[in-house]
């Protein structure tokens, strides 16, 4: 019997590691045919991050060996390819997966590279290599006599029949010898996305292509009997289609029957309002995600003709967010810095716009990230746009800092386009620190909303100012968001994130080490922004109330509850606003009881649940749920 192995590692985070779905698909479509089965013995799968002595040491007398590849572990895979050729300089090493390219066949010690999906290719070459010849296997490109033969590229036309990974058995040696290992999954209802993104690589297929149903079901039966926590939903665009709908009740019976899987988290179809906000409805119901995605990733339409994308129009995305608000559903909107056409001032501009009509909860900025088999990252395209990369350590964000890795990761990230220059592309930056720390985490939220309802303030101009005042007063915010600026200039070894011993020992995103360290001084980083706050001129005595209101709302740790006594009703007044109403703030005596439903001692805790676990639902802001209000007598 010839030994198969297969790499697909990932980070491991507190224990907790993602099953090797993409391998133990191809796996299981293999062994469900008898030639191979007979021939083959599929030895074991390299699926943590170890170090490359002790997985080498699990490979003994290989014939192949499959190397899974992402912008996560490309360089481990490599660094192990070659010692495991070194050491066995006859088995065949072939590399596939998102991040597999031509260009790996420079690599003396990769013999083969897979393009798209693995299952029907890879049982192809198993069959041939047995054969002595490959040159009838698609998908694939070899070195041979000197020179590199690239096969014609197909897609299959229905993966109805692909076995589970899960049902087969494929993992229960895995979770067997593992048991102290948290493992997350992949539930995969579809395959193809009908769009085409320039900077994305999900899918070169624009055929939506099915799983039956009764291995769906099957597999979310499976998913909550081995008590899988997380869940990660890989379809491109759920709630596109009718069935999805039945996916998510099936999901909410198994946590019902069996408490798991906690959690289910899709990527959500952006023009199936009506279906999607169903799903969310019923998973939200039940805790088990923690919102909808409004993902626009830019709002500039020279950017969006650019990379092929259409958006909702924002009337559509104004009723969707008052819809969403209603019926208490967290949201949040996603955006891109970095995608060709944008501007500075389109890119800023772009995440005011999403406040202006409704997204108050929360906004994430991503940098835009070259993937190698996107149009984006093709050499005509970099070229026309004018793209420049830099490489940077890849960033564990929400990891441990410190830890010595024996392979460092990298990522290609643009830094600068023909519309954006490295000194905007830093700006940009900046402000979207900005706005994500005051306004989607809340600090200054209700400033500026009311500030844009009673004095017609525009975000952008509210949050442009607050930069500016920020970047030219000294004082703790300044020092702050000039560390960040430094970084951004000078710094390419991946350290884009904040640590603070007081908050855990995890490294935090930019906005996130902003709040968590105005929150744990409050008066003081508040009384750097007196000045700013009064120059816009609200009456003292209206001044002082929403300030007093605005510091409450927001969840701060050591905190078991409090009562303010206001003159007026700024709850019902926001509540208003944030539903989509025209309010009246109303003079009223007002008493606002707040109750945390959790009590936090310890700020590490309180960073963890409220600013990483919950900054998506929106916990930095005390909900509804806490905060009781009722007219004064």
């Amino acid at each position: 019997m010839k030994n198969i192995y297969f790499v697909q590692v990932g980070f491991e985070f507190d224990g907790s590691v993602y099953l090797p779905y993409g391998v133990g698909t191809i796996i299981a479509y293999c062994k469900a045919d008898e030639k191979i089965k007979s021939e083959y013995n599929f030895a074991d799968i390299i699926f943590k991050r170890e170090r490359l002595q002790e997985a080498l040491d699990k490979i003994q007398e290989p014939y192949v060996v499959g190397f899974s590849c992402s912008v996560w572990n490309m360089e481990y895979n490599k660094a192990l390819a070659k010692i495991v050729k070194e050491k066995y300089p006859n088995c065949f090493i072939v590399f596939g997966g998102h991040s597999s390219t031509l260009e790996l066949l420079k690599e003396s010690f990769i013999d083969i590279v897979m393009f798209g999906e693995g299952e029907e290719t890879f049982c192809h070459l198993l069959h041939s290599i047995t054969e002595c010849d490959i040159s009838s296997v698609k998908n694939i490109a070899y070195k041979t006599d000197g020179k590199t033969v690239v096969a014609e590229r197909s897609c299959s036309e229905s993966i109805a029949g692909y076995p589970s990974a899960y049902l087969t058995g494929v993992f229960d040696k895995i979770m067997a010898e593992n048991k102290t290992t948290e493992f997350l999954a992949v539930l995969e209802t579809n395959r193809g996305c009908p769009y085409a993104c320039s900077y994305c690589d999900w899918c070169s297929d624009k055929k939506v292509r099915f799983f039956p149903m009764d291995k769906i079901l099957a597999e979310i039966n499976w998913l909550s009997e081995k008590k899988i926590s997380y869940c990660f939903g890989a379809d491109s665009n759920f709630g596109m289609f009718e069935r999805d709908y039945e996916i998510a009740l099936a999901l909410v019976e198994a946590k019902k029957k069996n408490g798991y899987p906690e959690v289910f988290r899709p990527c959500y179809e952006k023009n199936s309002a009506d279906r999607v906000f169903k799903i969310c409805s019923t998973l939200n119901g039940i805790g088990m995600d923690k919102g909808a995605t409004m993902a626009y990733q830019t709002l500039s339409e020279v950017a969006l003709e650019n990379i092929g994308r259409k958006n909702l129009t924002m009337e559509h995305f104004s009723s969707l967010m008052k819809k969403y608000n209603e019926a208490g559903i967290p949201t949040y909107s996603e955006l891109i810095l970095g995608l060709p056409g944008e501007t500075k001032e389109s890119f800023c501009q772009g995440i005011c716009n999403l406040f202006e009509n409704g997204q108050h909860n929360s906004v994430s900025v991503y940098h835009c990230e070259i993937l190698p088999n996107a149009e984006l990252a093709q050499p005509e395209y970099m070229q026309k746009h004018g793209i420049e990369t830099i490489k940077v350590a890849f960033n564990h964000i929400h990891s441990a800092p410190g830890k010595v890795e024996e392979i460092k990761e990298y990522s290609y990230l643009v830094r600068s386009t023909a519309t954006m220059s490295r000194d905007d592309w830093v700006y940009a930056n900046l402000f979207s620190i900005c706005v994500q720390c005051f306004h989607s985490l809340g600090i200054l939220r209700f400033l500026a909303i009311y500030l844009h309802e009673e004095s017609g303030v525009s975000y952008y101009n509210f949050y442009t100012s607050l930069l500016d005042y920020i970047l030219k007063n000294e004082g703790c915010l300044n020092r702050l968001w000039m560390s960040f600026k430094v970084k951004y200039e000078k710094s390419f070894e991946g350290d884009w994130n904040y640590y603070n011993k007081r908050f855990g020992n995890v490294i935090w995103f930019f906005e996130e080490g902003a709040f968590l360290e105005f929150v744990s001084d409050y008066d003081r980083y508040f009384g750097e922004l007196n000045a700013f706050i009064k120059s816009f001129g609200i009456s003292d005595d209206i001044l002082s109330e929403l300030l007093n209101y605005q510091k409450e709302i927001i969840r701060k740790p050591f905190e078991k509850g409090k009562i303010l006594k206001l003159n007026y009703d700024f709850t019902d007044y926001f509540k208003g606003v944030l539903k989509g109403e025209k309010a009246c703030l109303n003079k009223t005596k007002t008493k606002l009881e707040i109750k945390p439903k959790v009590y936090y001692d310890d700020v590490s805790l309180f960073a963890k649940e409220t600013v990483w676990f919950g900054r998506r639902r929106g916990a930095t802001v005390y909900s509804d749920s806490e905060v009781f209000s009722s007219i004064s007598k």
